[in-house]
Parts: structure tokens; C-alpha cells; sequence
């Protein structure tokens, strides 16, 4: 019996292990974060027509092997699917292709962060959306909530509450449970569901 509860105890530990997730170099919001940032955008998918706006990226890379926002899509495409060797390939295509600093490489930078979030590489996700509000220079809207849920999502509450305050104190509508529904809409069910912890843990505080 004694065996057996200390194996228990040992699954246990090696199961806790796994799922640790390592701290992410602490940042603290300095703005408003209220700046535009085109290359913050993305095109949603057609519900129910995922095969033709495949069909129709596929198209555009035909024509245009260089086209950097068709590159980034099917790329993100790729990862939803689990076909990680694509994804790389297309995002360092969409890289290669971008104007060094521009708004280009911005949009991939955002874009992989956010593709990186998805396959829980927080550390990739940190290191592409830092470089990417480093590039635009100023204080673009999406780093505050986008940085809050990275935070929350790897443990630290406290960094998470200082970003998602900035956030609602930049748009309204992060302020209450309507408008946060509002805002993540149409992202994945696991960000949207993070994304609703954190709300109501900021509402609480």
C-alpha cells in the first residue's frame, strides 16, 4: 500500500512537471497603447468554406510567391492543422519577403506570435509580439490585451491584471463582460476561454 501511494505521488509530481509553464521576462505596460496598427489584421475564415479560402490563398501564393499576407494566413492555416514543418516554412517565406522593419514583417511577427500562442510556445509568442511593438515604435492597441491574456495564461496573475487594466482603460469595451465578448468574438474557444478568466478575475480585483 505504501508502494503504491508513493508511485502515486511520483505520477503525480511527473505529471505536474510537464505542465509547468515557464515565466516570461516581466514587462510592465508604460502607455496608453492606444496607437493604430494595420498591421495588426487578419482574414477570418468563411464558416463552412474553410477548403475554398484555402483554395483561394493557395492561388494568391501561385501568382505571387512573395505575397506576404497570403503567406502568413495559410501559414497560421498550417498550424490550426497541426502541420508544423508547413507553418515554419511559410512564415519564414513571409519573412524573407517583408521589408526589413515595415509594416510587412510587423504583420508576420504579429501573426506568428499569436500561431506560436496557439501551440503553448509562450517564450516564441513573447519574443515576436515585443519585436513587432518594437518595430512599429509607438504604442500600438492590441500589445495591451494581447500581452495581458500571454501573462495570465502563463501564471503571472499580477502582470496580467497591470496589462489588461491598460487595455480597459484604452477601450471601454474591455470593460465589461458584453464588451469583451465583443472583442474576442472570433477567436479560438481556448483564448476566448483564458481571455473570459482573466475578466472576471480583473472584475473581482
Amino acid at each position: 500500500m505504501t508502494h503504491r501511494i508513493g508511485l502515486m505521488l511520483l505520477l503525480l509530481c511527473v505529471a505536474g512537471a510537464a505542465v509547468a509553464v515557464e515565466a516570461l521576462p516581466a514587462v510592465q505596460p508604460e502607455g496608453r497603447y492606444i496607437d493604430d496598427d494595420l498591421a495588426a489584421t487578419y482574414l477570418p475564415t468563411p464558416p463552412g468554406d474553410r477548403a475554398r479560402f484555402r483554395r483561394a490563398i493557395n492561388a494568391s501564393i501561385q501568382k505571387n510567391p512573395r505575397n506576404v499576407s497570403a503567406l502568413s494566413h495559410r501559414a497560421y492555416l498550417f498550424m490550426e492543422g497541426g502541420d508544423l514543418k508547413r507553418a515554419r516554412r511559410d512564415f519564414d517565406a513571409a519573412l524573407a519577403a517583408s521589408e526589413p522593419g515595415g509594416p510587412h514583417e510587423r504583420h508576420v511577427l504579429w501573426s506568428r506570435g499569436w500561431a506560436s500562442y496557439d501551440q503553448d510556445d509562450y517564450a516564441a509568442t513573447f519574443a515576436d509580439w515585443q519585436r513587432a511593438i518594437a518595430l512599429h515604435g509607438g504604442e500600438p492597441y492590441w500589445a495591451a490585451y494581447s500581452l495581458a491574456l500571454l501573462y495570465w495564461t502563463t501564471g503571472q496573475s499580477d502582470l496580467a491584471m497591470q496589462w489588461f487594466s491598460t487595455a480597459a482603460a484604452a477601450d471601454r469595451k474591455w470593460r465589461t463582460a458584453d464588451g469583451v465578448a465583443d472583442q474576442i468574438k472570433r477567436w479560438a474557444p481556448p483564448q476566448r476561454e483564458r481571455m473570459q478568466a482573466l475578466f472576471a478575475a480583473w472584475e473581482r480585483r
